[in-house]
């Protein structure tokens, strides 16, 4: 399987990772160690470790969510038959809707 990273998906984990090390430097690497975790079950499982993503209206099978265990963020992937594409790391609270720009234009 080849694995495909959108450009700003590296700049989401910075970003995130960033604001929690100006709260602790140990809760910024227990968060860069979830998405890590997050990544590897992703790539080890794609089809099993995520939740397909629901519009409300349309459940869109090729885009799924995978939760991180400790943390209230996901990363939204896609998987086109062998190849993975790692979109964005998104706040739960987000609307995931918003983030599919990035599936259009991976990179």
């Amino acid at each position: 399987m080849k694995f495909l990273y959108h450009p700003d998906f590296p700049k989401d984990i910075l970003r995130f990772a960033e604001q929690y090390g100006a709260i602790s430097q140990k809760l910024e690497a227990r968060f860069r160690s979830d998405v890590d975790d997050a990544l590897i079950r992703i790539k080890s499982a794609p089809t099993s470790v995520g939740h397909f993503l629901n519009t409300g209206s349309t459940v869109v099978t090729d885009v799924r969510r995978r939760n991180l265990s400790s943390f209230p963020y996901f990363v939204l992937y896609g998987l086109h038959s062998d190849l993975l594409i790692f979109g964005a790391v998104i706040p739960s609270a987000s609307d995931p809707l918003t983030w599919l720009v990035r599936f259009s234009n991976p990179g």
